[in-house]
């Protein structure tokens, strides 16, 4: 019962009626538009101030400041992917910072927002990436599949060639999938990407997961 239970709270989450926030949406003015997008630009800015931050008090200002922004883009144009997306990163962080965000259930909340997002614009990478993790992190009790993981990160990466973090997700894929070799020019690459856009977070990340898979025995007979 408790499997059938945890199988139809993922089902009410992913609901596709829990991403209409209203009805007689009427659509925002020009103006408003405009201005929704700097605010969810600005959010995302911060959810990157607050990702490479290394004290736990600036993350978490720089996340709750770009949620706060998220959430006044969405009030002003709740048609704005950005807004979403920038509102399911900067909360999920918090989340993750509270120490709850590590439960599944939890992440669960504030994913209507990254489906609002991908049904506003399906082909918005970071949105996809975003759910490719997702799916690979969460038990398949809770609806995760590795299988849905690849297909959104491919599709990620197909979108924008120089996708880092996407292809750092896809290469953790494949080492769970049982192909941990497929990963490796995908590191190579998003180490390469990572240090031509300065982006040194992502750059560790490559390299540490590339050392892990290549010191695995699961490639000693490669």
């Amino acid at each position: 019962m408790r499997v059938r239970r945890v199988a139809l709270i993922v089902t009410l989450f992913s609901s596709s009626t829990l991403l209409r926030p209203s009805l007689v949406w009427a659509g925002a003015s020009p103006e408003a538009k405009q201005q929704a997008q700097t605010l969810a630009t600005q959010a995302l800015e911060y959810l990157v101030r607050g990702e490479d931050a290394v004290d736990k008090q600036e993350k978490m200002a720089d996340y709750e400041r770009g949620l706060d922004l998220a959430s006044r883009a969405v009030a002003l144009d709740e048609e704005n992917p950005d807004a979403h997306f920038a509102i399911f990163g900067n909360k999920g962080r918090i989340l993750l910072l509270q120490g709850v965000g590590a439960n599944p259930i939890s992440l669960l909340t504030v994913n209507h927002d990254l489906e609002r997002a991908l049904e506003l614009n399906p082909n918005h990478s970071d949105a996809l990436t975003a759910k490719g993790g997702l799916y690979r992190q969460l038990p398949r009790v809770l609806g995760g599949s590795l299988t849905v993981a690849e297909n959104c990160l491919t599709k990620a990466i197909s979108i924008n060639p120089d996708a880092v973090s996407a292809r750092i997700e896809l290469a953790a894929t494949y080492r769970e999938l049982g192909q941990p070799e497929r990963g490796i020019p995908l590191l190579h690459k998003a180490a390469s990407l990572a240090e031509s856009q300065g982006k040194q977070r992502q750059l560790r990340e490559a390299r540490d997961l590339m050392r892990e898979i290549e010191g695995s025995t699961d490639l000693a007979h490669f």
